[in-house]
């Protein structure tokens, strides 16, 4: 691994966790920006290829470890390098929280955080403490799509980010684990990873939501010993046609509680199909995935971005 450009801590606070979410849009470049926030809500700014850091407002309300979060470029503000707001919405979304949802934004001369509406699932009175499981930006850069548990009654809504209104998209959940990205350029699919386990690299179909979306393809990324547990995985996708998948499993020996873990990186690259001879990024044809290396670290890695 490279050496570390920039170091953060907890502020005072006894529960050390902290979250790194990505802060740059998909028009909007940067993509060394990030947001940092600790378990008490406090939260900074940072540019790891500028190794800069700015301080940043509280969140209104703390969020849970490892939120739902978007970066989301505007395109109705005045100064474009302001024009990203970061949405972010807690995972356990519940009725007591006032602030389950918050969007940073740059005002007339700073940056605040703004008080959005929950999903309105949460104001059912039959509602249960629901995790959502999987999420995505809908193909016009603007529509936050949320999904709850295959199991859950709740299903999948969708967070107009213009308008500040929320809509049901069915009570069907998507078949995904965690984030998935839109790539236009190889076939104007998603790409995320499946629900089951053990949470295989998928490809979908998102441009229409008028029913439940089907996985078309469903690839095996990895091939870890039979004794290592599983515990989450996440999806990044670099350009180009190209991810990095991250797994983390628990290694560990279950009979002397050795609770050691790994995170495990494996690059991949997907392919519209060959025509002529010559590689086609793009198109109707058939996928195609080319496992390249993985990378084990026992480095404590929580999260890549």
């Amino acid at each position: 691994m490279p050496t570390s450009r920039l170091r953060f801590e907890a502020y005072r606070s006894d529960d050390k966790r902290l979250n790194f979410l990505p802060f740059y849009g998909r028009r909007s470049g940067g993509d060394s920006k990030m947001l940092c926030m600790d378990a008490a809500g406090h939260t900074v700014l940072c540019d790891a290829a500028g190794l800069s850091v700015m301080p940043a407002p509280c969140l209104n309300e703390p969020k849970v470890d490892s939120p739902v979060s978007f970066s989301i470029t505007r395109t109705n503000v005045e100064t474009p390098n302001r024009a990203d707001a970061l949405y972010v919405l807690d995972r356990f979304v519940t009725s007591r929280n006032s602030f389950n949802f918050e969007a940073l934004m740059f005002g007339e001369k700073t940056w605040d955080w703004v008080r959005l509406p929950p999903p309105p699932y949460v104001n059912n009175p039959a509602y249960n403490s629901t995790s959502i499981q999987s999420y995505t930006l809908l193909a016009d850069g603007s529509t936050i799509c949320i999904s709850s548990p295959r199991h859950s009654l709740v299903g999948t809504y969708c967070f107009d980010t213009i308008s500040c209104k929320w809509s049901k998209a069915g009570r069907w959940a998507l078949p995904l684990y965690g984030r998935a990205e839109h790539v236009p350029e190889l076939g104007n699919l998603w790409f995320g990873m499946a629900d089951n386990s053990p949470h295989n690299f998928s490809a979908l179909d998102l441009s229409n939501l008028d029913g439940a979306p089907k996985l078309l393809q469903d690839w095996q990324d990895l091939d870890p010993p039979e004794d290592w547990v599983q515990m989450r995985c996440s999806l990044l996708y670099l350009g180009a046609g190209k991810f990095c998948i991250t797994k983390f499993f628990n290694i560990g020996d279950p009979d002397t509680e050795d609770n050691t873990t790994a995170a495990v990186l494996t690059g991949v690259e997907v392919l519209c199909g060959v025509s002529g001879g010559e590689v086609v990024h793009g198109g109707s044809s058939e996928l195609q995935m080319i496992k390249h290396k993985s990378f084990i670290s026992y480095d404590g890695i929580q999260c890549v971005l």
